[in-house]
């Protein structure tokens, strides 16, 4: 019981560290969400719960995110409903993978890619995309 006790304790401080080294990943580069449409949000997430975004039309937001247990990543911009992703907790700059919805359908595909956007020039109609 003891060593089964153990490895949970264990089991736990990993999960946490997993989550803890994909948030410092998400804080120091981009997230781009890519939809069907192809329309995308590119994000940037900020120390404590601050977060930014620009979408494909380059309409700037501020909004909140934070980690759930069970929904993923959510965030909340420019006072919309909150939105959750599944986060995967193995995800480094360079990777990517695919969000579906309730019934299996491809909604975005999220990608890390390295360095910090510049919103500024995104809102502007800059795309570098």
């Amino acid at each position: 019981m003891r060593n089964l006790f153990a490895c949970l304790i264990a089991a736990i401080a990993f999960t946490g560290t997993a989550a803890a080294d994909t948030l410092d990943v998400l804080r120091a580069n981009t997230l781009i969400l890519h939809e069907q449409s192809d329309r995308s949000y590119t994000m940037l997430v900020g120390q404590g719960s601050r977060m930014e975004q620009v979408n494909s039309a380059g309409v700037w937001a501020a909004g909140f995110w934070s980690m759930d247990a069970e929904k993923g990543f959510c965030w909340t911009a420019r006072g919309a409903a909150t939105l959750c992703i599944p986060m995967p907790m193995d995800k480094q700059v360079g990777d990517t993978w695919e969000i579906r919805g309730p019934v299996g359908q491809l909604v975005w595909t999220a990608e890390i890619r390295e360095g910090r956007a510049d919103l500024r020039a995104l809102s502007a109609g800059n795309s570098g995309q």
